[in-house]
């Protein structure tokens, strides 16, 4: 910890509003050198020097399972991985979102770290086939019966690999610590490519994006940037510290914010304190970009997917504890994001509404041209505003028969190449692994799964449970309750990041203190986003997408046009979500027996324009709503709609519409929005006290929509009592 002297807490000091750092200029040279993580990782652990550094084999948590118990790829009397893929993995053109609620971003920072922390690259020499069944659709169309997918196995560490005591170990080819070298690289020579060296800086493009990986940016030489696409020469890729950057636009997107934050924090500091030379600058911003990531990742990231207290709290850092990356998490657990993707990539404006047409999946890998043309703005917008794949067995098409291209130009299956790759480092077997977790050993499918369709497929393909291939089964497991994976792979991941965190010397908790740690610990990736894009509009948690539009429908008893106290619900009546850019009719429900309705992000709800139509069971005229926005996340609208009455007009009620809390102008009646931290009910469940904030006039005018009041949940519980106060108890 960093301890301050009295004189350095008496000066002057920056501070920035939001959920920024505020920056001691004073102390700021102190803090460099305590915090300059290094940059292979070597030195970390004084007494083990090695640990976490570049190029170290990668643990097991279990004994390795070679065929011949030394080397050779494992799974040789199993079903061929794109067998297994073609009956557990296809998706069939079905894309089932989370169930609770993930944006698409959690797919996406998975992968931002999983760079940060690994990196096993492939062989030169020894190649694997993966056998495609007679007749695949997508890899054997002519029924030859000798097609495979082609794949390499992976480098090794050649010391080992000799005999069964000393089995194949593959190794990892960056820092297996959180320290941000997918931005900055983990060699000096990276590093220093990637600096402007003026103001601790780093080099950027036109229109604030990476650097261009061409001779006029890197004189001395272009970095090796990976590059799966054959039409997009490499001198127009993007550079970065992880070769990968380029791999698709998601991924780029996040690759550019971090620059931009690192630029955020440099010109900070340099303001503070002129003093500072580019060095001094450059590490502490640095230092403090690896600080938010890590913070990120286990404040947000981590609780949104294993759910509250997985991992547990942290007690400071142990000298003991190896902090390097098991082979199970690198090659089985950590690869459960695949199952996450959509088919398709969109672009949103502030108010999600689409700029642009969306492209496949397929079509936004290795593609740097379509980042330059739409920014990154629209990409993290969509990806904090649409909701993510479930965790399951199944893959989009995109990735399972079209990666990188169509077969016979590059396409592969990612699916099998993840079975594939599990054998081919000679990953034990499921049950074998959950033992070696502290998991007890499943006796049956049925204790993997409760789907009874899959328990039948993955007996038909495997026979017992004691010969299952771990990415499989570990998809194929029921869920941690609060979580969105099995018991497995939960093991293997809160394994992994408790020894990242815990092993780590430069830690960032272990590094910063007092309100500097305070307001790291604030820092949300929205918080991020904000302050380097044009974008304002996100919810506050950008890994989750919930969302929801309900309210109830009433008879119009008095012909209003208002939903009056006492005029009573209406059961069965037709209530459709219609999208207002294109008329289509997103979902139709019916209300319930109180008249209650609601559309969440499962019924297909997601950003953009809506209304609501309602037609009762005697097949009358419909009513709409006007149109009703949804521009984030959060975000939960209460429209009630008041239908024609067929019986003749009464008198409004004694005591006349509901009463409003003050402040609340009538003009602002529709809708009443809420933008609330309360978890929303979702479409499937029945809401939780219905509660009406305004009544709904369906002919009011358009401008009224920009004025919804917004209500905070401490706001609501005297307005909810005070109104369930005033119903009749036939309605409760």
């Amino acid at each position: 910890m960093v301890v301050r002297s009295s004189t350095q807490n008496r000066r002057r000091h920056t501070d920035w509003s939001g959920s920024g750092i505020s920056i001691t200029a004073e102390c700021a040279e102190l803090r460099v050198l305590l915090s300059a993580t290094p940059l292979d990782g070597t030195g970390n652990n004084l007494v083990n020097p090695t640990w976490g550094s570049v190029g170290k084999d990668l643990l097991r948590l279990a004994h390795a399972e070679y065929a011949d118990a030394i080397s050779a790829v494992g799974g040789a009397d199993r079903p061929s991985a794109r067998l297994i893929s073609n009956m557990v993995s296809d998706a069939g053109g079905k894309d089932v979102i989370s169930d609770r609620m993930m944006s698409a971003m959690i797919y996406a920072w998975g992968q931002f770290i999983d760079h940060d922390i690994t990196l096993t690259a492939s062989g030169t020499t020894e190649r694997m086939f993966i056998v495609v069944p007679i007749g695949d659709p997508s890899f054997d169309r002519f029924s030859t019966g000798i097609a495979t997918i082609k794949t390499k196995r992976s480098a090794f560490d050649s010391a080992t690999g000799t005999t069964p005591e000393k089995p194949r170990q593959q190794f990892n080819q960056v820092t297996a610590f959180l320290d941000g070298s997918m931005i900055y690289g983990c060699n000096t020579a990276t590093a220093a490519a990637l600096r402007s060296f003026v103001g601790g800086r780093m080099k950027i493009s036109e229109g604030d994006l990476l650097p261009l990986n061409n001779l006029a940016t890197f004189a001395t030489g272009t970095l090796a940037m990976g590059n799966e696409n054959p039409f997009v020469p490499s001198d127009k890729l993007f550079a970065a510290g992880d070769a990968r950057a380029n791999e698709n636009v998601e991924l780029t997107a996040l690759q550019t914010l971090f620059i931009r934050e690192h630029h955020e924090q440099a010109n900070r500091l340099a303001a503070g304190n002129p003093r500072l030379t580019d060095e001094q600058v450059y590490q502490k911003a640095r230092s403090i970009v690896i600080a938010e990531l890590q913070a990120i990742t286990y404040n947000e990231w981590l609780p949104s997917l294993l759910g509250n207290g997985a991992i547990n709290k942290y007690a400071g850092y142990n000298a003991n504890v190896n902090p390097e990356i098991s082979n199970e998490f690198a090659s089985a657990a950590f690869r459960f994001g695949h199952s996450l993707l959509g088919d398709d990539v969109e672009f949103l404006d502030n108010n999600g509404i689409q700029v642009r047409d969306a492209v496949a999946l397929s079509q936004a890998f290795f593609n740097p041209e379509l980042v330059k043309s739409t920014g990154i703005d629209s990409i993290l917008k969509y990806l904090t505003a649409d909701p993510s794949s479930e965790v399951d067995t199944k893959v989009v098409d995109s990735i399972r028969n079209f990666l990188f291209g169509p077969p016979g130009a590059g396409g592969l299956d990612l699916a099998s190449l993840n079975i594939q790759r599990g054998r081919d480092h000679g990953l034990a077997d499921y049950n074998t692994t959950r033992a070696a977790v502290k998991l007890p050993r499943v006796t049956s499918f049925a204790q993997i799964t409760s789907d009874k369709e899959l328990q039948q497929k993955l007996k038909t393909l495997y026979g017992t449970v004691d010969d299952i291939d771990l990415w499989v089964a570990g998809l194929a497991e029921d869920h941690v309750r609060g979580s969105s994976v099995g018991p497995t792979f939960q093991a293997i991941i809160v394994d992994q990041f408790q020894r990242l965190r815990n092993g780590d010397r430069f830690w960032y908790q272990n590094q910063f203190s007092g309100n500097e740690l305070a307001q790291l610990q604030r820092t949300s990736l929205s918080d991020i986003v904000k302050r380097n894009t044009s974008l304002t509009s996100i919810q506050q948690n950008a890994f989750f997408f919930k969302a929801e539009i309900s309210g109830t429908v009433n008879e119009d008893l008095n012909r209003n046009g208002n939903v009056n106290v006492g005029e009573p619900p209406v059961a069965g009546a037709k209530v459709e979500l219609q999208n207002k850019a294109d008329g289509e009719i997103v979902a139709t429900t019916k209300s319930d027996r109180l008249g209650r309705y609601a559309f969440g992000v499962a019924a297909g709800l997601r950003t953009g324009v809506y209304q609501i139509k309602v037609t009762k069971t005697d097949g009358k005229p419909s009513v709409a709503t006007g149109p009703i926005s949804i521009r984030s996340g959060d975000v939960f609208v209460r429209i009630n709609v008041a239908v024609p009455s067929s019986a003749p007009a009464r008198p409004t009620p004694q005591g006349g519409q509901i009463k409003l809390p003050t402040g609340f102008s009538p003009a602002m009646r529709p809708p009443a929005r809420m933008a609330s931290a309360v978890s929303p009910v979702r479409s499937a469940e029945t809401p939780q006290k219905s509660v009406t904030l305004s009544p709904v006039a369906l002919n009011a005018p358009r401008d009224h929509l920009t004025t919804a009041s917004q209500f905070m949940p401490n706001d609501l519980h005297p307005l909810i009592d005070a109104l369930f106060a005033t119903f009749p108890l036939g309605l409760l």
